[in-house]
């Protein structure tokens, strides 16, 4: 029996050369190709991909939002997250939200073709070039880390590292807990101080080595 796959991203090279790449397996079938979450969505509405290949940033939505609206209107598509940046925040932030695998746009025809397979099965994938920087940024913040146990937190101030990690921005993390922006940057200001960091990057590295993204 086919994959059934659907394709959403809005630029026409990475489109071209996906398809290309999915057409080397007799098996896969293209159902659909849109190129904004809007024709995404009524595309879902009259036929369900067994696979959806979702570009992590669209001209109309963010793929963050994107992807568990997909999950809780169709928990039976498998979602495969497309970006251009190798970031470990943004890997976190979609397998978060329903994803099952997580590719770079430029990885190659064998890579694609073996997420295809494994997410098809119920089995997640992340690019390997992300897996090893991955495993390489948690050995170097473990290496670094002088403590080994991190400051006390607040549940509040756990939940907004964790938001950080994700690389939501002060407004979207006051809209996900409905608190005001101030009183994010009041926590924020607090977790800086708490790790003795200067900016966000640094929370997201303590965040990974302490286990919290």
């Amino acid at each position: 029996m086919a994959v059934k796959i659907t394709l959403t991203d809005d630029h026409p090279l990475a489109t071209q050369g996906i398809v290309a790449m999915l057409k080397k397996r007799k098996d896969f079938k293209i159902v659909d190709i849109f190129h904004n979450a809007k024709d995404l969505f009524e595309g879902l509405s009259r036929q369900q991909p067994d696979i959806l290949l979702l570009d992590v940033m669209l001209p109309d939505r963010n793929g963050r939002d994107i992807a568990p609206e997909v999950k809780q209107l169709y928990p039976g598509i498998k979602i495969i997250a497309l970006t251009s940046f190798d970031a470990p925040t943004i890997v976190s932030a979609m397998m978060r939200r329903g994803c099952s695998g997580f590719l770079l746009k430029d990885t190659d025809a064998a890579t694609l073709i073996e997420a295809i397979d494994k997410v098809a099965t119920g089995a997640e994938f992340i690019e390997p070039k992300i897996q090893r920087r991955i495993m390489e940024n948690v050995m170097n913040f473990k290496t670094e880390s002088t403590d080994a146990n991190p400051p006390m937190l607040t549940q509040r101030e756990k939940e907004i590292l964790k938001l950080i990690a994700a690389e939501y921005t002060t407004q979207e993390i006051a809209d996900e807990l409905f608190i005001s922006f101030r009183t994010v940057e009041n926590h924020r200001y607090s977790l800086l101080h708490k790790f003795g960091v200067k900016n966000s990057i640094g929370l997201v590295k303590i965040a990974i080595q302490y286990g919290l993204a």
